[in-house]
């Protein structure tokens, strides 16, 4: 998970991740109710009906160009709130995006960073510099 404003060495860093990782690595991105599931098995969180929240995370995908490509022609998101201890999360059971949120976002980050490399990557997330670096990086791959 980001959580600082990236520098211009950051982003050579990535760029360079990702070049050296190109063709190495193959689509694997997890259906989004196969997220909900894994989210479900290894985390004790309540689902909750948080409409703001809800509504956050479906403007989180429409209202982006890239998340947006994920929805299958003439779907909406179906997204489920969850919630424990201040931490909120979003799943959409469609395009498999999530959201994490919490005040102190140190908190929430080991959340995110597990669900996004248990999604995996498709082959336009394998387009995008950064986060193929951050899968690498999370997974472990570049210390290999």
């Amino acid at each position: 998970m980001l959580t600082t404003e990236p520098t211009p060495e950051m982003i050579a860093q990535w760029k360079r991740t990702a070049e050296q990782f190109r063709g190495k690595l193959t689509p694997n991105r997890k259906s989004g109710e196969d997220v909900e599931r894994y989210f479900c098995e290894h985390y004790c969180f309540m689902q909750v009906l948080s409409l703001h929240f809800l509504q956050v995370v479906e403007d989180n995908i429409t209202q982006n160009d890239f998340n947006a490509a994920k929805l299958p022609p003439g779907q909406k998101p179906r997204v489920r709130t969850y919630e424990r201890d201040g931490i909120m999360v979003g799943i959409d059971r469609v395009t498999g995006f999530f959201q994490v949120e919490c005040e102190d976002i140190s908190r929430s980050e080991a959340i995110y960073d597990d669900l996004f490399v248990y999604r995996g990557l498709d082959s336009a997330d394998l387009e995008n510099f950064f986060l193929v670096a951050e899968y690498v990086r999370l997974a472990g791959l570049g210390k290999r």
